[in-house]
């Protein structure tokens, strides 16, 4: 029992240390992007390539697992960020940033796939619940700790931090590799498999979809360009900006270790609307007044966004039944990976052209789409239902 709590501690442990780099791009980007000579619309350039190498490996984790399983998968992309966040830190122009982004990304969709369907197999689902708690966990604490550097005008020394502490646990997750219990070969069944258009032109798919890709942009957008909109619009430091920033993942964490408890009274379309009317709330609060309205705004579209992303994903084979559920799941995480690399690029596009006043606004239209995606799918939900 011990070592089980132990190892299951490991696993909670690496969310937390996936979570760690997600966040402090875009509050390093204010003073990296002075030092690069880049336009501040190049943050996106990094955030997209980023989201490529996490795609692609994705796709590959299964292939890699049976070749040289879970264990060493993990150790291996663990290592991969360590290489991506220490030449984040050697950087001496834009190029060489962009090709420590490769390494960083390949590594992280490989953790975020391996252990997701780790634990899926081997733990039941409120543990699936709270390792997505954990990861914002980390996603809180990289900003605090790029912060700490930032006071200093020391982005580097926060990239080179964040990588030490990944070395740590490559060295950790090294000796508890055989540990980790290979996944058990499942007997497919001989019947046709619907081909991936058929899926998508099932009823409520294609809205469904709608909602990853915007929901997750959305969250993207608030971690890349968030801290950007505090300073340039709102004249806030750079180093608060950075604490502030943070509070949204704060909020996203809390709000996630809460909604288990909350489903328990609510049901998921219930659970769904309110998140995403208060995440609308929220990003009204960010383009109101000061630093205070601002915060607020980190807070309550930290607390909406929370529930979403696990709450549909849990919906899908009651949405849409068990026989496709498994390819429609990998369908609808393929298309999250691609409102990370596609929606903050737009964003910093457009606020290039029209400066980041238009964050608030933008995110606004986000959220409008996604909430009448939902609207849409659970009136088809239940119509096929009936």
């Amino acid at each position: 029992m011990k070592k089980s709590i132990l190892f299951l501690g490991l696993i909670y442990l690496i969310f937390i240390s996936l979570g760690l780099p997600d966040s402090i791009l875009g509050v390093a980007w204010p003073s990296m992007n002075h030092e690069f000579h880049v336009a501040a619309s190049s943050a996106g350039i990094v955030a997209m390539v980023v989201s490529l190498g996490t795609i692609l490996s994705s796709f590959q984790t299964n292939r890699m697992i049976q070749k040289i399983g879970v264990g060493n998968l993990i150790v291996c992309s663990i290592l991969f960020t360590v290489i991506g966040l220490c030449g984040f830190s050697f950087s001496q122009n834009f190029v060489f940033l962009i090709i420590s982004v490769i390494p960083l990304g390949l590594g992280a969709g490989a953790i975020d796939t391996a252990v997701n369907d780790y634990v899926a197999l081997h733990y039941k689902a409120h543990h699936m619940n709270w390792l997505h708690g954990f990861w914002g966990i980390g996603a809180t604490l990289g900003p605090i700790i790029m912060g700490f550097y930032l006071k200093n005008q020391n982005w580097r020394g926060g990239y080179l931090i964040l990588a030490s502490l990944q070395f740590l646990l490559v060295v950790v997750v090294f000796f508890s590799r055989k540990q980790w219990r290979q996944p058990q070969q499942t007997t497919h069944s001989s019947e046709k498999q619907d081909s991936m258009l058929t899926l998508i032109k099932q009823s409520g798919v294609l809205f469904s979809l709608l909602c990853f890709i915007f929901y997750v942009g959305i969250e993207a957008c608030m971690g890349l360009w968030g801290s950007s909109f505090l300073v340039r619009v709102k004249g806030i430091p750079v180093s608060t900006a950075a604490f502030m920033t943070s509070t949204y993942y704060a909020s996203l964490t809390f709000g996630r270790l809460a909604a288990g408890f909350i489903t328990f009274v609510l049901s998921s379309r219930k659970l769904l609307y309110m998140s995403e009317l208060l995440l609308l709330l929220g990003v009204v609060f960010l383009s109101l007044g000061s630093g205070n309205f601002a915060v607020l705004g980190f807070i309550f579209t930290g607390l909406g966004s929370a529930a979403i992303f696990p709450t549909m994903l849990h919906e899908t084979p009651e949405r849409f039944g068990t026989k496709n559920s498994a390819r429609i799941m990998s369908l609808q995480l393929a298309l999250a990976y691609t409102g990370t690399t596609c929606l903050p690029p737009l964003l910093g596009f457009l606020a290039e052209r029209f400066s980041l006043v238009i964050f608030p606004y933008l995110l606004f239209l986000f959220g409008l789409v996604l909430f009448f995606s939902t609207v849409v799918l659970e009136k088809k939900v239940r119509d096929n239902r009936n």
